[in-house]
């Protein structure tokens, strides 16, 4: 216990390092100056974390404040993306008239002649008009869209880091000065959804997903493998062989079984992760209490992706959007800014390259520190070697694409060759997935059997 105290005021004090990095505006630490004097101090309290096991925690937090205050400069390039009509800028004074003196040629008195330094009244007045009845950008129920860039004043700077420093996705947020411009003259399009329907769904897809997790907890209780030390490929016991015969499924390799029960069960956990606030904060939304950042439905957008990806893409749509994207800016963010520094085109392979190998190399390291380091069957490296292995196989894709496009095999295609293409995708990332999922599955498994059997809410068990 005296442990986990030490990891975790380790890991607040991180935290507030990196809120106090953020509140330091640009005229005091300039943006370099500002990494060399924080980064250091953060990432020693989160080793320091990690060291007392929290590593999982603190790993991520080091990969955002390295994200934050190197390879971005928040205070300079993000805004906040606001909707409706936004506060009234001060007007400023009109500047002081200016005298003008003039001598008259007969020798009379110096004459006064008051120039006005703007425009004349009726002038002005027809300005305002016309500014009045320009039209504002319309966004479905949302009148304006505006982005409030880094703020002078210390209270609204603290609500818009404190914004900043749990937008993992930067959903909400600029996150360039095209943006701002695009985002101040086109809002991101409304939700076709009312905040009653996106509620009514949420509520189903909440159903489903335990419905989902108590079905696969209730499996448990069946295969051996969720119970003690087998291999992934052990035939069924009898009991379960013969359910699967019943509904002519024992066509099915055990190891496809459980592949996918893992799969389900990841799959409702991470969308869990998205629906359970989403309902809470829309629903706040929805009467008044918390402001748009909170409370609009585009801002809740599902945390696992569209599985049709995989047929589009592969396994880099598999990766890079069905799977969660909660870690794509921490894990991208170091290869995109070393493409920058090498002045290399976004889109080229080489730029891709960089990335891919950075991100799955990083993603590999971050997901081994997830595991508990006093079980010797445990492997860190045979743990972070499936995301190496995928991270290759997607270069491979890219590289098969890339040099498809180059032969000029991209255009147009019959509908059964693009059926056929779609089929290869998903038998590709299916045999990939196969062969590479029991690498992490083995590992999953032992360390879910130390917990026991999970309880079954919805379904009887067994006898």
């Amino acid at each position: 216990m005296d442990d986990l105290r030490k990891a975790l005021g380790s890991h607040a004090t991180a935290q507030i390092l990196l809120h106090a990095a953020l509140l330091t505006p640009p005229s005091a630490l300039s943006h370099a100056r500002l990494a060399a004097t924080f980064l250091p101090l953060i990432w020693s309290c989160n080793i320091y974390a990690w060291s007392f096991g929290i590593g999982y925690i603190a790993s991520i937090h080091a990969l955002w404040a390295t994200e934050l205050l190197l390879f971005r400069d928040p205070r300079k390039d993000f805004a906040l993306l606001h909707f409706g009509t936004p506060p009234p800028s001060p007007v400023p004074s009109p500047p002081p008239a200016l005298e003008i003196v003039e001598e008259k040629k007969d020798d009379s008195e110096e004459e006064i002649v008051t120039v006005a330094a703007v425009e004349d009244t009726s002038a002005v007045e027809d300005k305002e008009v016309t500014k009045e009845k320009e039209p504002v950008t319309t966004n479905g129920s949302h009148r304006i869209a505006w982005t409030e860039g880094y703020p002078e004043s210390w209270w609204k700077r603290l609500v818009w880091v404190s914004k900043l420093n749990i937008s993992l996705r930067y959903i909400g947020w600029a996150t360039s000065d095209t943006q701002m411009v695009l985002y101040s003259s086109q809002p991101p399009p409304p939700s076709s959804k009312s905040r009653a329907t996106f509620l009514f769904q949420r509520l189903i897809l909440l159903g489903v997903c335990i419905g989902i997790m108590d079905v696969t907890n209730l499996y448990q209780y069946f295969d051996p493998y969720m119970q003690i030390e087998t291999p992934i490929d052990e035939p069924f016991p009898r009991r379960l062989g013969s359910f699967f015969a019943k509904y002519h499924l024992d066509f099915l390799s055990p190891r496809f079984i459980r592949i996918t029960v893992l799969g389900l069960q990841q799959y409702s956990v991470f969308t869990l992760i998205g629906v359970i606030p989403s309902l809470l904060f829309v629903t706040l939304g929805g009467v008044g209490l918390v402001d748009d950042f909170w409370g609009r439905i585009e801002n809740w957008p599902s945390i696992m992706g569209n599985p049709v990806a995989i047929v589009q893409k592969g396994l880099r749509g598999f990766w890079g959007v069905f799977w969660h994207q909660l870690f794509r800016n921490i894990l991208t963010g170091p290869g995109s800014a070393l493409s920058r520094v090498d002045s290399l085109p976004p889109q080229s392979t080489l730029s891709y390259t960089i990335r891919i190998i950075i991100a799955f190399g990083l993603s590999g390291a971050l997901e081994s520190t997830r595991l508990p380091r006093d079980m010797p069957s445990i492997s860190p490296l045979r743990y972070a070697s499936f995301f190496w292995i995928h991270g290759a196989c997607v270069l491979y894709e890219i590289i098969l694409v890339r040099g498809a496009a180059r032969l000029g095999f991209n255009g147009p295609r019959p509908l059964w060759a693009s059926a056929a293409l779609a089929c290869a995708r998903v038998v590709w990332t299916g045999i990939v997935l196969y062969h590479t999922v029991p690498v992490v599955q083995d590992d999953l498994t032992r360390i879910s059997r130390l917990f026991g059997l999970r309880n079954v809410y919805l379904l009887s068990l067994p006898e």
